[in-house]
């Protein structure tokens, strides 16, 4: 295959490689037919300049003719993107995912540590476990959490950590931190996480397993920013109303006619809904 270079998001330029294109697109279960037949075609067309935007919009197109549900999870990633522009969305995001794994949550949480008090981003905890968890949302997926940020995470747990809290009539004390984030975090900060051990990093790829994207596609809880049938204005105003994921839409459809969907578009974005699911259960097996 001959050398082009793409150019990333943050404006770096590096060598086009069919493997990571190739896993991409598994990783959405999409079928090996159908992921071979991508990417021959993008690499025919493929031309030195072009962006991974390029290369992800091409794949999101043919994705979407051949295997459309393997295309609403092939988005996720960008879904939870458009989460924002704010931070606080993914926050409670987060919050709902640690619930659905059998936690009690709360956001938001003012706690007094031994020398000042801190705002809590989430607070997750069930009979063994009090978890804290700082969260960091990013507007560009280049962007990453560094070194500086879990140094401030490490420096806030550590102020917390001798503390006990009080939580529905029982006194709890801190087992572990938690730093999420909804891109990746840079080498040095994986490194610092693992050598210091007082709290867990979860990113959109780390770790192996556990990461963000499984924490999504094992709890159900795919963002509604990934139905392709609803504007950007429907999925603002979705947001504002705190409505993060498809299956609180597939539960309350009307939320969807308050808003002015249309009764045939909310057909569509519920059958979507139930071939995301569908989808992901088949290749569960």
């Amino acid at each position: 295959m001959r050398e082009v270079r793409i150019t990333k998001g943050n404006g770096n330029r590096e060598l086009f490689d069919e493997g990571k294109l190739r896993q991409s697109l598994l990783r959405a279960r999409a079928t090996i037919l159908v992921t071979d037949a991508i990417v021959e075609t993008i690499t025919k067309e493929i031309r030195s300049g072009m962006t991974t935007e390029d290369i992800y919009r091409r794949a999101m197109q043919l994705l979407n003719e051949k295997q459309h549900p393997a295309a609403l999870t092939y988005s996720i990633r960008r879904s939870v993107l458009n989460l924002g522009p704010t931070g606080f969305p993914f926050e409670v995001y987060v919050a709902e995912l640690l619930a659905a794994q059998g936690y009690k949550t709360r956001t938001g949480q003012m706690l007094k540590g031994h020398c000042i008090e801190h705002e809590v981003d989430v607070m997750a905890w069930n009979e063994e476990n009090l978890l804290l968890a700082e969260v960091k949302f990013h507007n560009d997926l280049n962007m990453k959490s560094d070194t500086k940020v879990a140094l401030y995470v490490k420096a806030r747990f550590d102020d917390l950590a001798g503390g006990t809290f009080r939580i529905e009539g029982k006194d709890r004390k801190l087992t572990r931190g938690l730093l999420v984030t909804n891109t990746k975090f840079t080498q040095n900060a994986k490194m610092y996480a693992h050598c210091v051990n007082t709290f867990d990093i979860i990113s959109w790829d780390y770790p192996e397993k556990g990461n963000l994207y499984d924490m999504i596609e094992e709890t159900g809880l795919h963002p509604m920013t990934c139905l392709p049938n609803l504007s950007e204005q429907d999925k603002q105003e979705l947001l504002r109303r705190g409505i993060l994921h498809c299956k609180t839409l597939k539960e309350h459809p009307a939320v969807m006619k308050d808003i002015g969907v249309s009764t045939e578009t909310i057909t569509t974005i519920v059958e979507d809904i139930e071939k995301l699911t569908a989808h992901k259960k088949r290749h569960a097996k």
